[in-house]
């Protein structure tokens, strides 16, 4: 990523009135001659949605070429499906050319007759609630959809003074053969990895992604590990959980 330090001057060259423009957000802004600098390291997978989903799809063909994949294909409908294997992060997913990040691993799905929001209910009926809020993240459903989640489920860790929950971001599928609804499982840690950037204690943080996964699975009947190809540093095996039973009560 290259930055134009140039252009950047001249943008601020021409914010002649930023103190009457601060002024009008009713922020309240103390000046400092010497501000801290915090720096800290991190690190991304940046593209547009266009790119991220050719080089999902070139990662999935090369992996059912394998003859000791392809063979699972049939029984594996989360590798064998063209929708994404990973959730975005963009300003605008739904253009092809908008800048995205990915940011967590597909590690379970569904395939029990119900769509998204039936899950979450069922799921609500047996302790998944929390009230911590969470925004929004984008799957690829084929080349051409982009989509938000259709529901958050969520389950809140004690002490309910501390907003650490299991979040899945669960997405309705349609056309794809036996696979209803996948989700995005992970672990909030209490500051949602918001500190790092107020401290500079580094951002490194696990999201627990494994064990979100199973903490899903274990409340469900009927589920089969199987290997989805999106393993990544944050404890993803490149496992997912594939549900077709009922929950357990």
């Amino acid at each position: 990523m290259t930055v134009d330090e140039q252009a950047i001057e001249v943008q601020l060259s021409e914010q002649t009135d930023v103190d009457s423009a601060l002024k009008e957000t009713g922020l309240d802004i103390t000046r400092r001659d010497d501000p801290d600098v915090i720096e800290y390291e991190d690190t991304t997978i940046l593209g547009t949605v266009e790119q991220h989903y050719a080089q999902e799809m070139r990662t999935r063909d090369a992996l059912l070429a394998d003859d000791s994949v392809s063979t699972q294909a049939e029984s594996n409908p989360l590798l064998a499906a063209d929708c994404s294997k990973y959730t975005y992060n963009g300003d605008n997913p739904s253009d092809a050319d908008d800048l995205a990040e990915r940011t967590a691993p597909i590690n379970v799905a569904w395939d029990t007759g119900t769509d998204a929001s039936d899950i979450q209910a069922e799921m609500q009926n047996i302790g998944w609630e929390s009230p911590w809020p969470s925004g929004d993240k984008y799957i690829l459903e084929d080349e051409s959809t982009v989509k938000a989640q259709d529901e958050h489920i969520k389950k809140n860790i004690t002490p309910t003074v501390v907003p650490t929950q299991y979040h899945v971001r669960a997405y309705d599928l349609s056309g794809v053969d036996n696979l209803a609804v996948i989700g995005a499982g992970h672990r909030d840690p209490a500051d949602h990895n918001q500190g790092c950037e107020w401290v500079g204690i580094g951002c490194d943080v696990n999201w627990k992604v494994s064990e979100t996964r199973e903490e899903v699975s274990d409340d469900w009947s009927n589920v089969l590990t199987k290997w989805a190809g999106n393993a990544n540093v944050d404890s993803a095996s490149g496992n997912y959980d594939y549900i077709r039973g009922d929950i357990r009560s």
